[in-house]
């Protein structure tokens, strides 16, 4: 049988690799997919995850989300943007294009708002539901909030999201977490069974230029555009935030997605007690874990601290090539 899911988005690039492997996974029925404001505001993560969908051939429903956060938006000191990279040409260097290199969408959103969606559809369900969120949790915590019967109704919930030992949009603080703390909290404290794909998981799940030659041999619409993203990442991973391994960026979204199908996929996934700080100092949006052996409160989440490298490229490279010979 084949699991239900709702993917959440932000589509830049490593969403749009998420999508397309999950479209192409036979062992999922997606329901539908939800966008959310993140790595783009969400005028554009829609017409991004469109794009994706309407490339594919896909007649998955899209709904639209969340166009701010719950509160940290709210604070203008607290969320002022980064100064452009600029490169030797003078062109700004970001890890996500405003809109993919795709034709533009023709298939229209839906008109029922992505948080009315995920309520309406988790609540007539039969608790099998997974939830896979890659951008940050809004859409989400805002369902839990106006629907407080959503979380025991949600099979579990498969993030990425937060970093153990690791940050990127500050030295402590994951983006997705980052961008909306208050929402992260919400969801880690709901008492739904929460699995995070943090940083540490996806630094170890890299991509590089072998992995797009070989995708371009393959020569189909989704090898190719998941090729294509995969340059445009290492490029601005390697102007940005080099990686240990020169010449690869990560594949965040991808590996959550992966870890639905198939968990081992990760690895040294470990339960704990897991909040977020949302009080707008040094460590706002940090992921704080206790690994105390003796806490005051329960544990409440798993995360996974490392991933399996050569599973998960071969988990993506043989969708792309089942594709391939489905033609």
């Amino acid at each position: 049988m084949k699991q239900k899911i709702i993917l959440d988005v932000d589509t830049g690039s490593d969403d749009a690799i998420a999508i397309i492997t999950a479209l192409l996974s036979e062992e999922l029925e997606v329901l539908g997919i939800t966008t959310v404001n993140g790595n783009l505001p969400v005028e554009n993560t829609t017409e991004n995850t469109l794009r994706i969908v309407d490339a594919l051939g896909s007649t998955v429903p899209v709904y639209k989300g969340c166009e701010t956060t719950l509160v940290a938006d709210l604070y203008t000191t607290r969320r002022i943007k980064p100064i452009p990279k600029i490169d030797d040409e003078g062109n700004a260097i970001d890890y996500h294009s405003e809109f993919l290199n795709l034709e533009p969408s023709k298939t229209k959103v839906q008109d029922k708002n992505a948080v009315c969606f995920i309520i309406d559809t988790i609540m007539k369900s039969d608790n099998d539901i997974i939830l896979v969120p890659v951008g940050p949790l809004t859409n989400i915590a805002t369902a839990m909030r106006a629907e407080p019967r959503l979380a025991k109704k949600i099979k579990k919930i498969i993030l990425m999201g937060g970093g153990y030992r690791i940050g990127n949009m500050t030295p402590v603080a994951e983006f997705n977490i980052w961008t909306d703390p208050e929402a992260a909290q919400i969801v880690l404290t709901s008492g739904c069974e929460v699995l995070l794909v943090p940083l540490d998981a996806t630094h170890a799940g890299y991509m590089t230029h072998q992995q797009s030659i070989e995708y371009r041999k393959i020569n189909t619409i989704p090898s190719n555009i998941m090729a294509d993203l995969i340059d445009e990442r290492i490029t601005a991973y390697e102007f940005l935030q080099p990686m240990e391994v020169s010449g690869s960026a990560p594949i965040h979204d991808a590996l959550a997605l992966c870890a639905v199908i198939d968990e081992t996929v990760l690895k040294d996934i470990r339960f704990m007690r897991i909040e977020v700080d949302f009080g707008g100092g040094l460590c706002d949006g940090m992921t704080v874990v206790d690994e105390r052996p003796i806490v005051e409160l329960p544990k409440n989440a798993y995360m996974a601290l490392g991933c399996n490298r050569e599973k998960f490229i071969n988990m993506i490279t043989e969708r792309l090539i089942k594709n391939q010979l489905q033609k």
